[in-house]
């Protein structure tokens, strides 16, 4: 794979992964959740800043590279 596919798909996953978490917020009754910042997270994930996006593309590039170092990625 070519860094842009991967690059790709860390943001197809960032996406699910940031709605998913909203959506656990969500069930929980939790309805605004900001950054130090003051920016709103509790919105989806393509009205994030690129800065509130980075926390969700780095989760899942500390899973994958969990998975690749346990060599499950074949």
């Amino acid at each position: 794979m070519t860094k842009e596919e991967i690059e790709a798909i860390i943001e197809v996953v960032s996406e699910k992964v940031h709605a998913n978490w909203m959506q656990m917020k969500l069930d929980a009754g939790v309805t605004t959740r900001k950054l130090e910042s003051g920016e709103e997270l509790m919105v989806p994930y393509p009205k994030l800043s690129e800065a509130a996006k980075d926390l969700d593309r780095g989760t899942v590039r500390t899973v994958l590279s969990a998975a690749a170092e346990l060599d499950l990625l074949k």
